[in-house]
């Protein structure tokens, strides 16, 4: 079952009735379980090229950074799993002195 969603409104439509809907400017979605996925929106929804241009821009920008920085090298990964592993240590080492510490002392 398709659907044509536009804002709040949302119609049931027939496939034939796909383009027509589109050309309207609504999106075109699909019923899955309770929710409505859309699979393909109006043909009105366009990024200008200015906006398309900066976002391209932004982008190069941020995968710099990402390089210069080395935080996605396989090292930098290597070293944050180590640390995680060490957290994960002293966390079990934590518990087991905690355990102890609330464990009431024998007396016999």
């Amino acid at each position: 079952m398709l659907f044509a969603v536009k804002g709040n409104t949302q119609f049931k439509i027939d496939d034939a009735d796909r383009d027509t809907y589109l050309k309207l400017g609504y999106d075109i979605a699909e019923q899955s379980g309770n929710t409505l996925e859309v699979v393909e929106n109006a043909s009105s929804k366009k990024v200008s090229w200015k906006e398309y241009e900066s976002l391209v821009r932004e982008n190069e920008e941020l995968r710099k950074q990402v390089a210069e920085s080395g935080s996605g090298t396989p090292e930098a990964l290597k070293g944050l799993q180590t640390q995680l592993d060490d957290a994960n240590k002293e966390i079990k080492s934590l518990k087991k002195q905690l355990a102890a510490a609330a464990t009431p002392p024998d007396d016999k």
